[in-house]
């Protein structure tokens, strides 16, 4: 053996005597975290039934979250008044077309600093009347007296994960009645500029999983979700049974689904496109394919993923993204105290909601309806 490479192999030797931490592999089977393996289910599903809640919750806007209902342009800034305007809120609607220019502002993107996971809600959210006001409408501003101080508004990471500017790549006409409608969100003149949301619609498969909390059942053949928001629920089928043809839409689609490990794989195509995606007007056509994946990556997290396909609204394809975990929203129905156990989530029960357009006045955030009269609340 030439003495060079002699001398290599002693040199490797001794350093597999003298370090033998260096030697080994370096994932130590004692400490390394063990995959997840779910319960199977009789059918060989995961069992990942259970409720489930938003980690960072807010569906005003998707490039920005948490941080107000339709403060989708850059820089954020607080909720703004009824038909008003600032740099976080809705644009001015030009008065020659009445129509809103197409104005956009980048999404927050996945290294942004300050956002925090959404801690208990329990008292603290909700439409509240304002102290000592005689007749006054509800408002978000106002919480009740024995509340905790109501948490400073911060940035969280875009929706929108796969597109440069994290936002969504709307054709041009596209973009312009998305801003139409975000432009009209709190001042609309015509009916349909009201959020399909104030009129106690379902909201379509994508926001109304982000609507509150899920319950997920699961049976041989299909997936039941159940969602606190509305109560709305939908049934995706996992028999390999074909698509309804297109001539038929529905308000959260026709949804086929399969397991890959621990990945629920839905295609869902028949969505008629009626509820929209956020309060700021961000839409699709009924002409939308979208790919859904409920990614369960361990026994209490959840990424969920929808993949938008609709090249008559959008440029090219762009996926949503939202992470989930076992829990609670807050204020919702039959919530069990104490902590997220096995125990809780079996005792937990949705609640009617029982959300009806027009049910009560000056309800549902439509701006202009009747005061809310103070005798309606000790009833």
């Amino acid at each position: 053996m030439n003495t060079r490479y002699k001398q290599h192999a002693m040199a490797l030797a001794l350093l597999a005597c003298c370090m033998p931490g260096l030697a080994q592999s370096p994932a130590n089977p004692a400490t390394a975290a063990k995959p997840w393996k779910p319960a199977r289910l009789s059918d060989g599903q995961p069992n990942v039934q259970g409720t489930w809640t938003a980690v960072y919750y807010g569906m005003g806007c998707l490039t920005n979250p948490t941080n107000g209902d339709v403060n989708c342009v850059p820089p954020p800034g607080p909720r703004p008044a009824a038909g008003t305007a600032n740099a976080g809120g809705p644009p001015s609607v030009d008065p020659n077309t009445g129509k809103a220019p197409g104005q956009r502002g980048n999404g927050n993107p996945p290294s942004i600093v300050n956002a925090q996971p959404d801690g208990p809600r329990g008292g603290g959210g909700g439409r509240q009347r304002p102290a000592g006001a005689q007749g006054a409408a509800y408002n978000d501003d106002a919480p009740p007296a024995n509340a905790r101080p109501r948490r400073v508004a911060r940035n969280a990471p875009s929706r929108i994960i796969d597109t440069p500017n994290y936002d969504i790549p709307y054709a041009p006409e596209a973009l312009a009645h998305q801003q139409d409608l975000f432009a009209h969100y709190y001042e609309f003149t015509r009916y349909g500029d009201i959020d399909p949301q104030q009129r106690c619609w379902p909201l379509g498969a994508v926001r109304q999983f982000t609507w509150h909390d899920v319950k997920i059942e699961q049976y041989p053949g299909y997936v039941l979700l159940i969602y606190s928001g509305a109560e709305q629920y939908r049934i995706i089928y996992l028999d390999n049974r074909p698509h309804i043809g297109n001539d038929l839409k529905l308000w959260f689609g026709d949804s086929r689904g399969h397991w890959e490990g621990t990945t629920l794989v839905v295609d869902t195509t028949s969505n008629n496109a009626k509820g929209r995606l956020s309060r700021a007007g961000d839409f699709s056509s009924d002409k939308v394919h979208y790919t859904e994946r409920f990614k369960f990556t361990g026994e209490n997290t959840l990424r969920y993923e929808a993949t938008f396909d609709d090249p008559s609204v959008y440029t090219r394809p762009w996926t949503f993204a939202i992470d989930e975990k076992r829990g609670y929203f807050g204020g919702d129905g039959g919530v069990p105290t104490g902590p997220v156990t096995a125990e809780s989530q079996a005792k937990f029960e949705l609640w009617e909601e029982a959300c009806q357009e027009g049910l009560i006045p000056g309800g549902n955030d439509v701006p202009g309806l009747p005061v809310i009269p103070l005798n309606y609340i000790s009833k």
